[in-house]
């Protein structure tokens, strides 16, 4: 297997595993409402979706670095198998917990496998060999995937026939039966396509278990260690502050210029779709951007504090200019992505790679949590009768 084989599989299992995220996202909210399920309740199941994927991050990172990339790609394609069908299913808040929970997992054991896995196969064709544009390629296909299975979930929705409520199956099942068969379909082809060299020992369950805590305590004083990776998680966790920021108040912002919620709920589903496309379109750029710059840290500098411009820009009362800034935002922190993932890369080896990828996913996490708690208090404080 050559580089170009290996980016091209890199890039098609990257936008294929987030192909069921753009068609389900769009409906959860709703399917729980159809449940019955209030809005507190579908706010604790997101609550438990974040809680798990954080208290598996470093685990599954760590156990990927010890048992290899491909049977935890495996285990987190069957995983949001399993809770795609599990969401399709239920009919309870019981049932719809336990879905948030196994999609929580499979996103953990799903962090950095597949990344890891590129850098390591090319690495061993050539020590030398270049990174940055599949990493490009794969970031811009997961925006893309994004957008179709955002649009796809609509189209899914208007052809199904099933029933609206008061059934085993209704017709907001039918994007996660959807999501269901493209993570199978995902399972098959990380089995046929993600190949490692054998390892020399096989390990024991209970070796297992003492390598993966070392490892992960090697990939945290790593991070805490390493200069350059202790600036690319503040940089990071300024990403996740951003992200979270524009996901949490841009909603309420459009509903304030529109008048309606239902208007703005049909806006920001518009936006979202250009807003992926934008992040593709930044993410595809970056080589360019790179050899302009001369530079992968000062084109991941330049799109971190064009996109915090564009953020403090958001709050203009102009709809047309919202929309503009909001895609100008994913744009800009497309650029920087790819680019961001190649400068820790540089700085890892092939034994703390996935460890320190999901270091990083919980920073990005992290900062959106605290985003999330502090909006939350500041919007109780400052409202009237708040």
């Amino acid at each position: 297997m050559n580089l170009s084989q290996i980016r091209r599989r890199f890039v098609m299992l990257t936008a294929l595993r987030w192909l069921p995220t753009g068609l389900t996202v769009p409906a959860l909210v709703l399917i729980g409402q159809a449940r019955g399920l209030s809005l507190g309740q579908i706010g604790m199941t997101a609550a438990i979706y974040g809680a798990t994927t954080m208290a598996f991050e470093l685990p599954t990172g760590g156990l990927s670095d010890v048992v290899g990339r491909r049977p935890v790609l495996v285990a987190a394609a069957l995983m949001s198998v399993a809770a795609a069908i599990v969401t399709a299913l239920g009919t309870s808040f019981a049932v719809l917990a336990a879905a948030a929970a196994i999609r929580g997992l499979a996103r953990a054991l799903d962090s950095g496998p597949l990344q890891s896995w590129y850098v390591d196969r090319s690495r061993e064709i050539s020590v030398d060999a270049p990174i940055r544009g599949g990493l490009s390629q794969a970031a811009a296909g997961e925006s893309i995937a994004l957008a179709i299975g955002t649009i796809g979930a609509g189209s899914v929705l208007t052809l199904t026939r099933l029933p609206a409520s008061d059934a085993p199956l209704i017709a907001l099942s039918t994007p996660f039966l959807v999501a269901a068969v493209a993570a199978l379909i995902q399972a098959g082809l990380v089995m046929a396509w993600v190949t490692e060299p054998r390892r020399s020992v096989a390990l024991r369950l209970g070796e297992v278990a003492k390598a993966v805590p070392s490892t992960i305590a090697a990939g945290v004083r790593l991070a805490a260690t390493h200069p350059m990776l202790r600036r690319l998680l503040m940089v990071i966790a300024a990403v996740g502050v951003a992200l979270a920021g524009m996901e949490l108040l841009m909603p309420a912002h459009l509903a304030e210029v529109l008048g309606s919620r239902r208007s703005a709920g049909a806006t920001y589903a518009l936006l979202a779709t250009l807003g992926f496309a934008g992040s593709a379109l930044g993410s595809a750029m970056a080589p360019l951007a790179t050899r302009v710059l001369r530079s992968p840290s000062r084109v991941a500098l330049v799109g971190s504090v064009g996109a915090a411009c564009a953020l403090a820009a958001a709050g203009v009362s102009a709809l047309a200019v919202i929309a503009v800034v909001y895609v100008a935002f994913y744009v800009l922190l497309g650029l920087g992505s790819p680019l961001l993932d190649e400068l820790t890369h540089e700085a890892v080896t092939s034994r703390e790679r996935a460890t320190m990828l999901s270091v990083n996913s919980m920073a990005l996490q992290l900062a959106g949590i605290g985003v999330g708690l502090t909006l939350g208090l500041l919007t109780s404080a400052t409202t009237p009768g708040g």
